[in-house]
């Protein structure tokens, strides 16, 4: 069960982060890749990547007082009703993203019940990232308590070298904006494909994300 406490405008991504996790401490049994600088962000530019089955993201987060683990493993593409999709398990649920990595919905891994949903598509990203790229998203949310119309607007901010657990790296600041109020930042690594850092606000707390260990998958699987 996704544990959220409300599906507001500012509630949207911890659907699939905090909330999605059920604020329970996963715990990591791999090997952790950490490139010591991190590859320089080339013709200031990153391209939409394609997750390999079995790469691996372990983000250490905060909320509040309570802090905790979060293991993202990437389950490869799969396609429902002619739509190809590229899902995470983050369990207890795999959460489904489009080609593009618009969040599109959330489903238990045991019951296959969906949980969450984004209509249409969340777009976290809008490829090629590009410092002073703008995009809108204007939709619905809805979980299994309540739905509810948002719009939101991102700005890739810069190109920033982010220091993290899991090391050095070069990264793309995005903002997403609810009313011209900032309400969530994250920081996208092309050398992980995901993001390494994330902070935002959810009522009346901070909470915070940092990627501890990254491994991709063996160089035999697609």
């Amino acid at each position: 069960m996704l544990n959220t406490k409300s599906l507001s405008t500012v509630s949207t991504f911890t659907i699939f982060g905090l909330a999605v996790c059920g604020l329970v401490s996963l715990l990591a049994a791999c090997s952790s890749v950490r490139p010591p600088n991190g590859t320089a962000i080339e013709q200031g530019s990153a391209a939409r990547p394609m997750w390999r089955l079995g790469d691996k993201w372990v983000h250490a987060w905060s909320a509040g007082t309570e802090k905790g683990v979060k293991t993202s493993e990437a389950r490869g593409l799969r396609e429902v009703k002619g739509v190809q999709y590229q899902v995470l398990r983050v369990e207890p649920v795999d959460v489904y993203f489009t080609v593009d990595l618009h969040w599109a919905w959330a489903a238990s891994v045991a019951e296959s019940r969906v949980t969450a949903r984004a209509v249409p598509p969340l777009p976290w990203f809008s490829w090629p990232l590009q410092v002073g790229r703008r995009w809108e998203y204007q939709g619905t949310l809805e979980n299994q308590q309540r739905k509810e119309s948002v719009r939101d607007s991102y700005k890739v901010l810069d190109v920033e070298s982010v220091v993290v657990p899991a090391g050095t790296f070069q990264t793309f600041k995005i903002v997403r904006e609810v009313e011209s109020v900032v309400a969530d930042q994250y920081w996208y690594a092309p050398d992980v494909r995901w993001y390494v850092k994330w902070v935002g606000r959810r009522g009346h707390e901070d909470f915070q994300e940092v990627l501890q260990e990254y491994t991709p998958a063996s160089s035999g699987k697609r």
